[in-house]
């Protein structure tokens, strides 16, 4: 009767804890994380009932290290899209329009050449201009706030990983605890850690190994170790170098500061650092491009002309210079360099950053960075220290002269000639009288002259070669006459002979395919049109009856359709864009990459759920299964329960029968 007792009393206990893992999963099918439990029973081996039972979770360790990548990418994609989507109403918001505005401020400039006496139609490009500054500097402010909350994001950061971490380190002596004892980790202990785990993966790109003693090693993808068996590591925001306004992460183990690179962290983070410095930055920087290139395009074609006042024309905008980062391993941090556009050169300037290298306190060297890279050879630059320093063909200067002699051969600064603070961006003229419509020249065909030819200013490039105090300077070319031969004689403003041109050239550029040549170091070029006869003259004069004359305001306006943004690194012929051009570039690439941000977001959300299809299938509670079970479970215990009343009945029978 024992041996019948014993095995109905193993299967009621067996049964009974069952019904109670059944019971608790029916209970926890609402609870995030949580892991349908089993229990499993081992007969004794000689037909004794039950030997024990062990309850434990469903899970697939495979299942599980794919989600956690899953929800690493897909953090990621969905951090990166919700930044960038930012960005891309920012670009597209009307009310920033970039594009409209430079457009209506070459609009005003035709309006104004349709009457250039009117002092309303000049006042309406100021206003105009003013508009397009007010816009750029708008957009700017807007994305340095989304570089800001970005950096302020990454600063509180840590504190969130490293209480995640501290958390799972936590788990582990848990889990190791119990794993010394006869009932071993619950599931309830072992699901709590995969949940912190998951909420890491969500911030990070990380691996992890289960190890002998069941506890969890974590790792960054690049091998740097989070959790360890006896240790942890830390996160700690640091200002960035040569920026301590750009926030990083660096990583402490055990007393040592790793240093992290943005493409090794991945999830949420990442996409922060990729946003940031990727689209943010980037952007700012072809904005600060378009925004100093129209600036030094309207300004030296303005100063090519002659205002209301018959003055010669000034800066219409402020250009204002870039202050250099200096890195932290500097002898001096208040030793600071500056840049600045070379006039003229707007349409040199690339968004590139650069990197100079002091070799010495008196010499250096200029890296060209683009996409991350540092040129391999330094850049080729004129002038003499301290400067200013032009670097050649990349439309600035750098000025070294607020602590000439004092810099030490290592020191080295990133200079960002595009990124500026756009709040210096402005309008300098207010009077609609400093617009200078006019032409600089003007032209006059001798009195005696027999043919309809004419000669015309084709350029003016420079004003400072030739003119002076509001006049043409004496030893200017101001005098053609054609000769015996049909050449063209030229003559200063004395009288003095300086050069000939040849008819042959169909009287194009008559200064520059002069004998001997005189430009460029006159500052203006002239054609002749038509076939003149020998004797006839033809005469260049400072423009003293301006104002009616709209033939500078004309090139102003055409500046719209003029190719004067650099759109890439390579001289290829076909590296320069208009400006309407470049915002549209600037806008389409933003757009571009939020389309595609929107693509991989859906793309990898498809591919978390299938992994957490996945762990459902497995470790997901089924409420129907779960009920069936009960009901198979009950009646199992019931029928154990009957064992150990028929045999207590049997007891009690034989009890009986031997009084």
């Amino acid at each position: 009767m024992a041996n019948l007792l014993q095995i109905g009393s193993s299967g009621v206990l067996g049964h009974q804890q069952m019904l109670n893992t059944t019971g608790n999963n029916i209970s926890n099918v609402n609870t995030d994380g949580y892991s349908r439990q089993r229990t499993q029973h081992k007969s004794q081996t000689d037909n004794m009932g039950l030997a024990r039972s062990v309850t434990g979770r469903e899970v697939n360790k495979f299942a599980q290290a794919e989600l956690l990548i899953d929800t690493s990418a897909s953090s990621n994609k969905d951090k990166f899209l919700a930044e960038i989507t930012r960005t891309d109403q920012v670009l597209s918001d009307d009310s920033n329009n970039m594009a409209a505005g430079v457009s209506q401020l070459f609009e005003s400039f035709h309006t104004a050449n349709d009457d250039p006496t009117s002092i309303s139609n000049r006042h309406l490009v100021i206003s105009d201009a003013q508009t397009l500054a007010a816009s750029f500097r708008n957009v700017g402010e807007q994305l340095n706030t989304q570089a800001k909350t970005a950096n302020n994001e990454i600063t509180e950061k840590p504190a969130l990983l490293n209480s995640l971490i501290q958390e799972v380190h936590g788990f582990n002596k848990q889990v190791m605890t119990a794993e010394n004892t006869s009932r071993g980790a619950s599931g309830t202990l072992l699901d709590q850690r995969d949940v912190a785990i998951e909420a890491l993966a969500k911030e990070l790109d990380i691996s992890t190994i289960m190890n002998d003693n069941k506890s969890i090693s974590i790792n960054l993808l690049n091998g740097q170790p989070l959790v360890m068996q006896d240790s942890i590591s830390q996160f700690q925001a640091v200002g960035g170098e040569p920026d301590p306004s750009n926030m990083e992460l660096v990583l402490n183990i055990n007393k040592n500061t790793m240093q992290l690179q943005d493409a090794e962290l991945g999830g949420r983070i990442g996409a922060l650092l990729e946003f940031r410095d990727e689209t943010v930055y980037k952007s700012l920087r072809e904005i600060g491009q378009m925004s100093l290139g129209i600036a030094d395009a309207v300004n030296t074609q303005n100063k090519m002309g002659l205002d209301l006042n018959g003055e010669m024309g000034k800066d219409i905008y402020t250009i204002p210079p870039t202050q250099a980062k200096y890195y932290s391993g500097n002898s001096n941090p208040a030793h600071i360099l500056t840049s600045k556009l070379i006039s003229g050169q707007g349409s040199s300037l690339t968004t590139s950053q650069y990197q100079v290298m002091m070799t010495s306190p008196l010499t250096f060297d200029v890296y060209e960075i683009k996409d991350g890279e540092r040129s391999t050879n330094p850049l080729a630059v004129s002038g003499v220290y301290p400067g200013p320093v032009e670097v050649i063909d990349h439309g600035f200067e750098i000025d070294f002269s607020a602590a000439a002699g004092g810099f030490q051969n290592g020191d080295k600064f990133l200079m960002s000639p595009t990124l500026f603070n756009l709040n210096d961006y402005d309008v300098t003229r207010s009077q609609p009288e400093d617009i200078a419509l006019a032409s600089i020249l003007q032209t006059k065909t001798g009195t005696a002259n027999t043919t309809m030819s004419r000669i015309s200013v084709t350029e003016i490039s420079d004003p400072t070669l030739s003119f002076a105090n509001n006049d043409l300077n004496k030893t200017a070319p101001q005098q053609i006459i054609v000769n015996n031969s049909g050449d063209f004689d030229i003559y200063d403003g004395n009288g003095t002979y300086m050069a000939t041109s040849s008819s042959a050239l169909n009287g194009q550029d008559l200064f520059e395919n002069a004998i001997p040549p005189l430009n460029p170091g006159v500052g203006y070029e002239i054609k002749m049109d038509g076939k003149p006869n020998p004797g006839e003259k033809f005469t260049l004069a400072y423009n003293r009856d301006a104002i009616a004359d709209n033939s500078n305001g004309l090139k102003l306006a055409g500046l719209e359709s003029e190719n004067k943004l650099h759109k890439s690194h390579t001289s290829n012929g076909q590296n320069q864009m208009t400006f309407a051009g470049g915002i549209s570039a600037l806008i389409s690439s933003v757009g571009n990459k939020t389309r595609a941000a929107r693509v991989d977001s859906a793309a990898n959300e498809a591919k978390l759920m299938q992994s957490r299809n996945w762990i459902e299938s497995v470790s997901g509670v089924n409420l129907d299964e779960e009920a069936a079970n009960m009901v198979r479970y009950e009646q199992a215990y019931n029928a154990s329960a009957q064992v150990v009343r028929i045999s207590k009945e049997i007891f009690d029978t034989i009890l009986n029968a031997a009084r």
